[in-house]
């Protein structure tokens, strides 16, 4: 992938993680299409995203900060790990003295990005396909019932169903397309994840609004601890939501 800039995004797979190699100049110009092709790595749920550096050239340090913004937003979907590979030298230099190899891990080589990665914590995931059909929110709100009651966390039921029906609504109806339904349950969080074939940004009407449907994503933002959109490779999108399991925060 080539960005509007002196810069290429080579991605490749490397067993269950995505490997994106940057080769060029990395400078402010080359910032929003990095983020974006990492957003993207990112929305197909790898089990971690790892950016090589060897092969990119600093030429505005708070360029760097663009990866911290990344493993912050995987952080809270779908939870993955970004890393940073980069040998010593100048580009390790600057991640150290800007701190950001201390928010986002660093290695010196792949292989050891990809031995940390073994070590993660397994999640409980749970996947539903749905047609482009009205009857899909219900079909959603089922599934989201049956599996928080085999995860013992069926007191998110409620919460839950209502912010999976909002996704899929948004994704059947407005998206105009079939839906990839995602369930996560890991450190005391659930999350919530609707793929769609549309680019079109999620609508955020206020309750009472005279247009069908009426509240689009304001009950998601209400009742949600972080929620938010990515663009997935193929045009489409995922939104997402992550709630909080009581007496865990």
């Amino acid at each position: 992938m080539s960005l509007r800039s002196d810069l290429a995004v080579d991605v490749s797979q490397r067993g269950k993680a995505v490997l994106v190699r940057l080769v060029g100049d990395l400078d402010l110009a080359s910032v929003a299409g990095v983020r974006t092709a990492l957003m993207k790595c990112v929305a197909d749920e790898p089990s971690g995203v790892i950016i090589q550096l060897d092969r990119a050239t600093v030429v505005t340090p708070l360029a760097l900060s663009v990866f911290s913004v990344v493993a912050r937003r995987a952080s809270d979907w779908p939870g993955l790990q970004v890393m940073l590979v980069a040998r010593p030298g100048r580009t390790r230099e600057l991640l150290r003295r800007g701190a950001l190899d201390r928010f986002v891990p660093t290695f010196a080589l792949v292989a050891e990005a990809m031995r940390a990665l073994q070590g993660a914590p397994a999640r409980q995931v749970a996947k539903l396909e749905l047609p482009p059909s009205d009857g899909s929110p219900a079909l959603a709100r089922r599934f989201v019932t049956e599996t928080l009651r085999e995860w013992r966390v069926d007191g998110l039921t409620e919460d839950a169903c209502l912010v999976v029906s909002e996704l899929v609504e948004n994704a059947i109806l407005h998206g105009q397309s079939a839906a990839g339904l995602r369930l996560e349950l890991r450190r005391g969080r659930l999350t919530i994840a609707v793929r769609d074939g549309s680019n079109r940004a999620p609508s955020r009407l206020e309750p009472g609004s005279a247009e069908s449907g009426g509240r689009g994503v304001f009950l998601v933002d209400a009742m949600s601890k972080a929620w938010g959109t990515t663009p997935t490779w193929d045009g489409g999108k995922v939104v997402w939501a992550v709630l909080a399991v009581a007496g865990t925060e």
